[in-house]
């Protein structure tokens, strides 16, 4: 992890409970990849499949407009689904 192009270091520990609260959120809502990936694509998006994968699985950073749509598209197909 390189944070220098992130912040100083409340940037680099809020960025990873950002990532963790995504992966959580992403488990929990049992959604496929694809599905998540074409939602956050389509709301402009700008990362490939494999990246928010690995973003997904706390292995990946990405910069927090990426992650900001990440967060709202799981939050959009959320809200879609059968309770």
């Amino acid at each position: 992890m390189n944070p220098d192009w992130m912040g100083g270091p409340d940037q680099v520990r809020e960025a990873d409970l950002q990532r963790a609260g995504a992966a959580r959120q992403y488990r929990e809502a049992d959604l496929p990849l694809t599905k998540l990936w074409a939602y956050y694509y389509g709301i402009g998006g700008d990362v490939d499949e494999l990246s928010l994968e690995a973003y997904l699985h706390e292995a990946l950073h990405l910069p927090a407009v990426q992650v900001g749509l990440i967060v709202m598209a799981l939050a959009e197909l959320a809200r879609e689904m059968p309770a």
